[in-house]
């Protein structure tokens, strides 16, 4: 078994930072249908500015909204307009691991999907 990426969301701003309980990173439901990100799938954040990493999980936010909302437990790692990646991994057999292609998603302007595509 070997985990690979399986998604990224590259390109994505920060709409609202925070906080709050629960703990979870909110996205657009229409950009996790894109990157195949289900909700509650464990996620690997970066801040693109800093290098900070933090894992936290999905949680789909309304369709068409950009939204893009980091909800931490203590100090947010991102403030408002900070540009993040988002990685989700999978685990694979063996067999599989040659064939996976990661699913590559582009957000442009309001974290609108400008491309989507395979690495």
């Amino acid at each position: 078994m070997r985990t690979l990426l399986h998604a990224v969301i590259q390109n994505a701003v920060v709409t609202s930072a925070a906080t709050l309980w629960p703990v979870a990173l909110r996205v657009d439901a229409f950009v996790l249908r894109a990157a195949e990100v289900l909700p509650f799938e464990e996620v690997n954040v970066i801040n693109v500015a800093t290098g900070e990493r933090f894992w936290t999980w999905i949680e789909p936010a309304a369709e068409g909204s950009g939204e893009v909302a980091v909800h931490s437990g203590t100090r947010s790692p991102v403030r408002v307009g900070d540009t993040i990646s988002i990685m989700a991994f999978a685990t694979f057999h063996e067999g599989q691991t040659l064939a996976h292609t990661p699913r590559i998603v582009t957000l442009g302007a309001n974290n609108q999907v400008i491309s989507v595509g395979e690495g």
